[in-house]
């Protein structure tokens, strides 16, 4: 078995040693490495072996001049380009972005933003009509405009908020604009009624309801043990 296993040991040694060496796939035929114009030699033993020279981007086996358009400048790894600030990227070229009156370049300058008083409407910035008791938001959506405090929405106007007695205004952007004071709730007939409080309780953390004393229980509306 020794014997056997040192023969075939011997006839792997001698074809591995005689088996013809394969070019690498950046060689030629005798081994050499094949740099095409306008490219040098990196030294690494994987991938092509080159890299392309600043400008210049690499294909299968050839290095092209990298083309920049008008008002377009090359990145700094040098195998490609972008378009100056002001400007977008076609597929051959840098187009200039068309601002409009009252509009200026964002800070990407890829595009535009209106100025404070207008918004977007379609390639237009349209003046924002502020009604009585409004201010504007700055926002580029919406109306443009929010009421004052102590006034709401209605329409294009800004109304006073109506409130009843024992509330205070709201500062949310919705509901009637007012909430009741601790002790009261709010009714459907939109005023604020008193919260009546039996005995053995106390009102709650909303202020607008009342539960009761421990060991007291709730029965009907009254607290009993």
């Amino acid at each position: 078995m020794s014997t056997l296993r040192l023969c075939l040991n011997s006839r792997l040694f001698f074809l591995l040693l005689f088996l013809p060496v394969l070019p690498s796939a950046a060689s030629g035929r005798d081994g050499v490495l094949l740099v095409p114009d306008n490219a040098y030699a990196n030294g690494a033993s994987y991938g092509k072996g080159w890299f392309c020279e600043f400008g210049f981007r690499a294909t299968p086996d050839t290095c092209v001049e990298v083309v920049v358009p008008a008002n377009g400048y090359l990145l700094s790894p040098g195998n490609s380009w972008k378009c100056n600030r002001g400007f977008l990227s076609g597929r051959d070229e840098c187009i200039k972005i068309d601002v409009p009156e009252n509009g200026f370049l964002n800070s990407r300058g890829n595009g535009w933003d209106c100025e404070r008083g207008f918004l977007p409407d379609r390639d237009e910035c349209i003046k924002v009509d502020v009604p009585e008791n409004a201010f504007l938001t700055g926002n580029s959506f919406g109306s443009g405009w929010q009421c004052e405090r102590g006034y709401r929405e209605s329409g294009a106007f800004c109304v006073s908020v109506q409130m009843p007695a024992n509330a205070y205004l709201a500062d949310s952007g919705y509901g009637p604009g007012w909430q009741c004071e601790r002790g009261y709730k709010s009714t459907n007939s939109g005023s604020c009624a008193e919260v009546v409080v039996p005995a053995n309780a106390h009102l709650g953390r909303r202020g607008d309801e009342w539960k009761c004393n421990p060991p007291y229980k709730l029965r009907g509306q009254s607290c009993v043990r």
